[in-house]
């Protein structure tokens, strides 16, 4: 087989086939990927979600079919939720996929069977009223660069992950991202759930978060927090100063 699947919470992807390589995104549980090349312990994938490219651990996933990555379709919208394999506990993240199959909470993946212990809504109805109320839900996550969870977000992560549980696809990276969706020309004309794009000072893109009402942004630097903005850019409060250059405003809902 040629396809993984991660039944773990998460597994890092990294950008070289080494554990000290740097994490440059994360497998959540029930992702799959397909595999493009191999080395030694570790297998190259791409990602079905995004398309991401990288390296993981081989022993860390298992292979399945495609016929079984198509039935992974609901994905799980609470920052945690507890399932069980076999007697053990196990907490995933927002993000993280079962399949539509489910029966009384269970399910099967790759020949494996787990128990989802906590009911929730599975993929909320993309509007503005639910998009804003997931990204709230990660508030205080902490950042952590490559991470896609509430235990350690990017921004980028971030916007991927609330849009994903809304039931729309995003590209990993900020620069990807924001070639996608409709523009909108001024922050004044900016609706809530609309996205931000900033630049540093080599006029790259390396900063994006969510429009809140009155002028604010939702985004994970140093931590999931609000901030004000304007059409200059993300102004901190407690440095006194515009920290990031906002470059364009795009629209996916």
């Amino acid at each position: 087989m040629n396809r993984i699947v991660c039944l773990q919470p998460l597994m890092p992807i990294r950008y070289e086939p080494d554990h000290r390589s740097e994490q440059v995104s994360q497998l959540l549980f029930g992702e799959t990927a397909l595999i493009r090349d191999k080395k030694d312990e570790w297998i190259k994938i791409r990602t079905d979600f995004d398309s991401y490219s990288g390296w993981i651990e081989k022993r860390s996933v298992d292979f399945f079919s495609q016929k079984e990555k198509n039935k992974i379709t609901k994905i799980i919208s609470k920052p945690v939720a507890l399932i069980k394999k076999g007697e053990e506990n196990m907490y995933i993240a927002a993000g993280s996929e079962i399949p539509s199959a489910i029966q009384n909470g269970k399910f099967t993946l790759a020949g494996k069977t787990f128990l989802l212990k906590e009911y929730q809504e599975l993929t909320t109805p993309s509007n503005s009223a639910n998009l804003i109320h997931a990204s709230k839900q990660f508030l205080n996550a902490p950042y952590l660069w490559g991470g896609r969870t509430v235990f350690g977000f990017d921004c980028s992560g971030f916007v991927q992950v609330v849009f994903k549980i809304n039931g729309i696809g995003l590209p990993r990276d900020a620069k990807d991202q924001a070639l996608k969706g409709k523009s909108v020309e001024r922050i004044e004309d900016a609706l809530p759930g609309d996205v931000l794009f900033f630049v540093n000072d080599k006029k790259e893109i390396s900063h994006v978060g969510i429009y809140l009402e009155k002028d604010t942004i939702i985004h994970a630097s140093i931590s999931v927090k609000f901030d004000p903005v304007d059409q200059k850019g993300i102004y901190n409060a407690d440095l006194k100063e515009y920290t990031h250059k906002l470059y364009c405003i795009k629209r996916y809902l």
